[in-house]
């Protein structure tokens, strides 16, 4: 009896000297992991980070500004995704095929097609994550220019881009074994025969300059949207548009990448969006409220100066940014009905209390050419189906007349997105000029290349992000 206590009691130690080194295993990150350095705080940095921190990787988080979110908080539309859970409870029959298929007609035969297969196959994946693991909704889809089906998702009533940033950052600041450090500018990367050693970058706050020792190095830098120089360097037709892009998108990781002997390709891609919107209380700021796509996939119609309906609204990006840069006054007027108000109703609300977008009617706003806009939207409305892939919409403005309510602003092209970067594989790892993998480092979202090809297609921006944000995040072992 004696000798059976004495063994359960020994069996008991061990089982729990066990169970507390599985659950101190659980606590601790990797003892033999260095911290991985993820620079960049938008949504692929943070699709990173989570990644890494659910295995318990440390990270150390990098950020140029005194926030998180980078451009993709600002994202109006939404992410895309085929044959996801929302389209099949909505009865849209999407395939992966026909994804790849706009992606790649819409970047014009350019972009990689190993990348854009590897986004179009983890869609399903990425979608799922956000709202299983990260609970953003997605529940309402719809279909933006280019797009052959209903694909963008959004949650009901707030702004994509803001709502995944948000929810996101919270899971991520829950987690332990994170150290961020905003307003910290990355002025090096130490790479020694294409091996990664470490990351210098200067600390805003007191001047000095920090290096950090890792194998791992994640650029999620974003694009280069807002810097001149590079815009005169690589596309200066387009130096004197506007743009969408926040003040800290100057391509910094793509010139520190650069140096280090990485490959830059298609930096000469950028792409215009077609609808920014001219606020009328300041006209001539360079920097624009983007006109969500959205608005025109609910129904929009674009109208010249003359009130005139000049291009089908739902082809893609770059067609209808030429089309209205075409009209005399390269800009144009945004119309949409109360029904359009309806189904978009949280966003436009915002865009009215901004000054973007006004509630009116065509004999306030337009006076004596009223009648003609009356005519150009009643013949929309009865003949313009064969002209537009969304036939159920053929008939939204029936029965408008001078002093129907609308919703009317007023937008232009703008710089909104470079295709260009640093060349990756699938696994988001970055290529030398040789050909060669630098092992140890990573780039995802815009700061990368070869995804978008010549035009992005609308919903693939978020999209990119979390699925290159986790293959990188998941090569690091």
């Amino acid at each position: 009896m004696k000798i059976a206590l004495l063994v359960a009691l020994i069996a008991f130690t061990i089982w729990r000297i066990i169970t507390q080194q599985q659950q101190q295993q659980q606590q601790e990150p990797h003892t033999m992991h260095q911290p991985v350095v993820v620079v960049g705080t938008g949504l692929a940095g943070l699709t990173s980070t989570y990644n890494l921190l659910q295995r318990q990787i440390p990270v150390i988080l990098i950020e140029k500004t005194d926030k998180f979110g980078g451009n993709s908080m600002k994202a109006s539309s939404g992410i895309n995704g085929a044959y996801t859970s929302t389209q099949e409870r909505l009865g849209i029959n999407d395939t992966v095929e026909s994804f790849l298929s706009d992606t790649s007609k819409s970047g014009g035969k350019l972009g990689n097609t190993t990348l854009q297969r590897a986004l179009v196959n983890d869609s399903k994946r990425a979608i799922t994550w956000l709202q299983e693991d990260i609970g953003v909704p997605l529940d309402v889809v719809n279909r933006l220019g280019g797009h052959s089906n209903s694909r963008t998702h959004r949650s009901e009533g707030i702004p994509p881009g803001f709502e995944i940033i948000s929810k996101l950052k919270k899971k991520v600041e829950a987690i332990p074994h994170l150290d961020v450090r905003l307003k910290s500018k990355l002025i090096g990367i130490d790479v020694v025969n294409h091996d990664v050693k470490g990351v210098e970058y200067i600390d805003l706050d007191t001047g000095k300059n920090v290096k950090v020792e890792t194998e791992n190095v994640i650029m999620a830098t974003g694009g280069f949207g807002f810097s001149k120089e590079l815009l005169k360097k690589y596309k200066p037709e387009f130096v004197h548009l506007p743009t969408t892009n926040g003040e800290q998108t100057l391509g910094e990781g793509q010139v520190l990448l650069e140096n280090v002997g990485a490959e830059l390709i298609d930096m000469d891609q950028v792409q215009i969006h077609p609808t920014g919107f001219i606020k009328q209380d300041d006209r001539d700021n360079n920097w624009k409220f983007l006109a969500a796509e959205s608005l025109r996939g609910v129904g929009g119609v674009l109208l010249n100066e003359n009130l005139d309906r000049f291009v089908n609204e739902l082809t893609t990006r770059d067609k209808v940014s030429q089309a209205i840069l075409s009209q005399e006054g390269t800009k144009a007027y945004l119309v949409l009905n109360e029904d359009m108000y309806n189904e978009f109703k949280f966003q436009i609300d915002f865009y009215m209390k901004m000054n973007l977008i006004k509630k009116t009617t065509l004999a306030e706003r337009f006076s004596e050419k009223a009648q003609h806009a009356v005519e150009v939207l009643t013949e929309y409305s009865s003949t313009d189906a064969h002209a537009h892939p969304r036939d159920h919409k053929a008939h939204v403005f029936k029965g408008v007349d001078k002093n129907t309510t609308l919703y009317i602003g007023e937008v232009t092209p703008v710089v909104h997105f470079t295709m260009g970067g640093v060349k990756i594989n699938e696994n988001g790892q970055v290529m030398s000029k040789g050909g060669q993998v630098v092992k140890g480092l990573y780039a995802a979202g815009e700061v990368s290349g070869g995804v978008h090809g010549q035009n992005r297609l609308g919903g693939n921006s978020l999209l990119e992000c979390v699925v290159f944000g986790k293959r990188a995040a998941d090569d690091i072992k």
